[in-house]
């Protein structure tokens, strides 16, 4: 990617293009006019990091008028049209390149992603195996592939593509934001299962990233592994959907040897039941019960929970309140358990957690070593409160009671409650996970949810305040990751720093 003093020099070359349309702005000279169409593909490319989307566009427009057909510029003019979500003139300017030249296995792998940006699989999956055809051995396009038997629901057939794709290519390096890094981290990532997103945590950072796809039944290099890094972290989050690899992850992050964050074995002690299980007896906290229904035992279970109907039916695995409801009735539960014969259930006591103004409060927090950071307070008039699926763009009165909570969470929740989090903090034992929770009229802390899987989205919407949140919760994990490598460099002898960064 250019320097700022580049991206600069091709700002102002594209803003003199756009001045002159219409005169012959580019001298005869085709080293010259070469020149130019390759500062103008530069600065659309700059300007897609960056996503911006029109300015991308033009840059790769203004190096077409120059040479219409110029390959490259037409695969990226096509790909940012893809991304603005002009599919049409995209699949216009993939035919004329297929058209020239039907083996580029370039252009049958934007196909793939055309078709796959507008969730037509088959079509999707047809054109990246016919760029499979053409070059075997493109790592990305068997993620591609991966990625559309997992949406298809095919797990198996996704793990042996992921499987092709990390033997060709074990580790998907992301470049620091410095040169040189100022360390580097392993990340674990479990293809087909829940993971702590990381986009956000790790999008921009002083230290390199490399991402390791976890598969089962793959040898990794353990040696390689470890010179590659000086901290690991697993991003593998979800119990439930993971149970088979997280062993394997463990194992994986003994042998490496390097300080880790997110043991997986402590990941394996996250899902609900357990979750309920080890908090449920801390002071100031109120912890529904929670019980896990296998299939093979779903007979009448609501007096096993302490509770009679209503209680909260939820499918293991799943997130974002998707089959998740709330069952009033005998017949309200069988009908749920038969819209899913052969998943395992959460049931859950249900608390209602009303505010004495009628709505519904869930605070999100996230635990980053030692400090506990808000993320964000979703109000709503249903007790399955979702921030993105709430009223709140509509009412001021809710953002403003929002954004207070995010600049003082202390004024909402007392020293009694705050020494509840960071008793639930120590329990839980994670060095970085989020709770979901709310404030009961007798000032405990009710306990919906405590996991590593939960999503920092870095858009905001009509709610532009939670930026300053989000950026404390990253520069959280960034001083977290920081901290542990400190710790391991200052435990090492001096003659033996620094081995990590080869």
């Amino acid at each position: 990617m250019p320097t700022a003093s580049n991206e600069e020099h091709l700002r102002v070359r594209e803003r003199h293009l756009m001045g002159l349309q219409g005169q012959d702005v580019v001298p005869a000279g085709p080293d010259h006019r070469a020149d130019t169409i390759a500062a103008l593909i530069a600065f659309g490319t700059a300007a897609l990091a960056r996503n911006e989307m029109p300015a991308a566009i033009r840059a790769y427009r203004h190096a077409l008028e120059l040479s219409p057909n110029h390959r490259e510029g037409r695969i990226r003019l096509a790909h940012a049209l893809k991304l603005s979500g002009d599919f049409v003139a995209a699949g216009e300017l993939l035919d004329a390149l297929i058209a020239d030249d039907p083996n580029d296995a370039i252009v049958h792998k934007e196909f793939g992603r055309l078709y796959f940006a507008q969730h037509d699989y088959a079509r999707a999956r047809a054109s990246f195996l016919d760029a499979v055809v053409r070059n075997a051995n493109d790592a990305d396009i068997y993620h591609w592939l991966a990625n559309i038997e997992t949406i298809t629901g095919n797990r198996a057939a996704a793990l042996e593509q992921y499987a092709r794709a990390v033997a060709l290519k074990p580790l998907m390096r992301v470049p620091a934001s410095v040169a040189p890094p100022d360390f580097r981290a392993l990340l674990l990532f479990a293809p087909g299962t829940a993971n702590t997103p990381p986009d956000t945590l790790v999008g921009q950072a002083r230290y390199e990233r490399c991402f390791l796809l976890l598969v089962p039944g793959v040898s990794y290099d353990v040696e390689r592994l470890r010179e590659n890094a000086h901290v690991v972290v697993n991003l593998i989050s979800d119990v439930d959907v993971a149970r088979d690899v997280l062993p394997i992850a463990q194992s994986l992050v003994e042998r490496i040897g390097l300080p880790v964050i997110n043991l997986p074995a402590t990941i394996m002690q996250t899902d609900r039941a357990t979750v309920a299980a080890t908090i449920g007896e801390l002071p100031l906290c109120h912890v529904p019960r929670v019980e896990r229904w296998p299939p093979a035992d779903r007979t009448d279970h609501a007096d096993r929970i302490g509770a009679a109907f209503p209680l909260l039916l939820r499918v293991a695995g799943t997130h974002n309140g998707d089959h998740f409801e709330r069952i009033e009735n005998a017949t309200e539960r069988n009908t749920f358990i038969a819209a899913h014969p052969s998943a395992d259930f959460y049931a859950t006591e249900f608390i209602d957690y009303r505010s004495p103004d009628g709505y519904f409060r869930k605070y999100r927090f996230f635990f980053s070593g030692d400090e506990i950071l808000p993320y964000h307070l979703a109000i709503g008039d249903h007790w399955k409160v979702h921030h993105a699926k709430t009223d709140m763009a509509n009412h001021p009165w809710m953002q403003h009671e929002e954004a207070a909570f995010l600049a003082d969470p202390t004024a909402v929740f007392g020293p009694a409650q705050m020494q509840a989090l960071h008793a639930i903090r120590t329990a839980i034992g994670l060095d970085f996970f989020g709770i979901d929770c709310a404030l009961g009229a007798d000032g405990r802390v009710v306990v919906f949810e405590v996991n590593a899987s939960m999503l920092v989205h870095n858009t905001y919407g009509p709610f532009p305040y939670k930026a300053a949140a989000v950026e404390r919760i990253k520069s959280a994990f960034d001083a977290l990751l920081a901290r542990t490598v400190t710790r391991a460099r200052t435990a090492i002898p001096d003659s033996m720093a620094g081995a990590g960064a080869k």
